[in-house]
């Protein structure tokens, strides 16, 4: 039986991928909820019914959820992703629509579809999850795993000194979900920069010439020139494709996590969104997250090779 998820986005280029990557491993994708984040929301729902389009799986329903933090204000990060979330260009999709059911209600009513299989892959600002949560409590005891792109392990942010992008975004919505008991394992932003696509690979990947790697050359140049240029990296960083790899193969994929207690801190000060790591047990709380330190590169670059070779 495949394994079931839903994969919840604010849908730039690395969510688009991390979609086809779960169907390219045969996982059966019940739902994308789409939540505020990286671009206007309205085209964060365009991108993700356009990516269906592309691969011709219309039988997936796109869910809308929320488009602003539980409480906070926030901003979009055109300047990262361009103002389509994939560079500049403005997708549309041209049949699929949005389905009526909002993102809070799908994920109540599968889980209790899926109870104990259903996975949550939340590569985006938790609020949908959180808001699903206090809607009904039991869902924690249905989902039988989160997978978490966002926080950091060391306080070293990308949005500000200390914050990663989407804890930041909704601070609230993560001390939620971080504190309601979901089976957790996070994939830290301080992590996946050292596995940044660099010259060699970016060079082998612009000459398979598939459609798929074709389509992730024009979906990533934009990314890639800030992520070099602004961010100082060697190239285009995978966070949500990477933590879309570790929920998959979890075992071949991770090479080093340890558990520890996390909280988020959600004030309106300096450390916004920043994650807490109780490192050496101070609270003597009980850890409620698997954090990852390091993953097998070899590994990660042959799911993504394969999934470039896809079609």
């Amino acid at each position: 039986m495949s394994r079931v998820f839903i994969i919840d986005c604010d849908t730039a280029e690395d969510d688009i991928m991390s979609l086809y990557m779960l169907l390219r491993n045969n996982v059966k994708v019940e739902g994308v909820t789409i939540v505020e984040g990286n671009i206007s929301y309205e085209q964060e729902i365009n991108n993700a019914l356009w990516a269906l389009e592309f691969i011709g799986r219309e039988d997936i329903k796109v869910y809308p959820g929320s488009d602003r933090p539980l409480i906070k204000s926030f901003r979009t990060v055109e300047e990262v992703h361009g103002k389509g979330g994939i560079g500049d260009k403005v997708t549309l999709p041209k049949k699929l629509v949005a389905d009526k059911k909002k993102a809070m209600d799908a994920i109540v009513e599968i889980a209790d579809r899926y109870a104990d299989e259903l996975e949550f892959l939340a590569i985006s600002p938790l609020t949908n999850l959180a808001l699903a949560y206090l809607k009904d409590k039991s869902i924690v005891n249905k989902i039988k795993k989160v997978w978490v792109m966002g926080g950091t392990a060391w306080g070293r942010g990308n949005i500000t000194p200390v914050s990663e992008y989407n804890i930041w975004v909704d601070p609230d919505a993560a001390k939620i979900v971080f504190n309601a008991g979901f089976n957790i394992t996070m994939v830290p932003w301080d992590v996946i920069v050292n596995y940044a696509i660099d010259e060699q690979n970016w060079k082998k990947i612009m000459s398979i010439n598939t459609r798929m790697a074709n389509f992730y050359v024009d979906i990533y140049t934009y990314y890639r020139n800030y992520a070099m240029t602004r961010q100082k990296m060697r190239g285009n960083p995978h966070p949500d494709l990477i933590t879309t790899a570790v929920a998959i193969d979890h075992d071949s994929v991770v090479k080093s996590s340890e558990k520890h207690y996390i909280d988020i801190e959600n004030c309106d000060c300096l450390t916004r969104g920043m994650t807490v790591v109780d490192y050496l047990s101070i609270w003597k709380k009980e850890p409620n997250v698997e954090l990852v330190y390091q993953i097998n590169e070899g590994k990660f670059l042959e799911m993504l090779y394969d999934l470039l070779n896809w079609f």
